[in-house]
């Protein structure tokens, strides 16, 4: 399972060219840091326990920074989902 996750990060972010899918900030992998780029999250669009596989595919998946990773992240956590981020 960790070698699909490895896979399935690093096919999101070579498709996005390494920057965030939303605000554009240029990024790099979270587990290989870069000076100056901003961390990158692989984001489950449809909820990853919804699909086969946990749904690592990179059709399910989308480069955020940290900030609009949160934001993604809001509505799991409080059921309310930032605008434009649903």
């Amino acid at each position: 399972k960790k070698q699909l996750r490895a896979n399935f990060r690093r096919s999101v972010f070579d498709r996005s060219g390494f920057a965030c899918e939303v605000c554009s900030k240029p990024g790099c992998d979270r587990q290989e840091p870069e000076p100056g780029k901003e961390p990158l999250d692989a984001h489950h669009i449809v909820d990853r326990h919804e699909m086969p596989n946990g749904g690592y595919v990179e059709e399910n998946g989308i480069s955020l920074c940290t900030d609009c990773h949160e934001k993604a992240e809001q509505y799991h956590s409080h059921g309310i989902a930032v605008p434009g981020y649903s």
